[in-house]
């Protein structure tokens, strides 16, 4: 096992690291702003953090789970939420935001929730989580 991570370039495990710390911050800020409220600029930036960081993420983890398909517990399951339910959510949440210019704090506690929601679908922060310690 260690053998085939070693296998991976450097600079392709610090990409995947340095993406997966920004989904993970995006999600603690969600939480923070589910409780505490926040306004829908701020939404929008975690919202398009979470979306740019997904886009190239996606990438380097399908190649990870190609190259160590048995290997990494969680792998298969998050290259299947990016492809197919994460990411089309995640666009359709902020063309929605896109066009609120203004909105209440309960609302947006809501948009907050509902985005913290998606992102875990089938666990995967948690697999996020389990990723980024076993590359460490």
């Amino acid at each position: 096992m260690a053998t085939q991570l070693e296998n991976l370039p450097n600079a392709m495990i610090e990409q995947i690291l340095r993406h997966v710390a920004r989904i993970l911050d995006s999600y603690e800020r969600l939480h923070e702003y589910e409780k505490m409220g926040c306004t829908v600029e701020q939404v929008k930036k975690e919202l398009n953090s979470l979306k740019d960081s997904t886009e190239k993420l996606s990438p380097l983890m399908l190649k990870l789970f190609k190259e160590n398909p048995s290997q990494i517990k969680g792998v298969a399951t998050l290259s299947n939420i990016f492809k197919i339910t994460y990411l089309p959510t995640l666009k359709i949440h902020l063309m929605y935001l896109s066009q609120v210019k203004k909105s209440t704090s309960d609302l947006l506690k809501i948009q907050s929730r509902l985005a913290i929601t998606y992102l875990n679908v089938d666990g995967c922060i948690d697999n996020l989580r389990i990723i980024q310690a076993y590359l460490k």
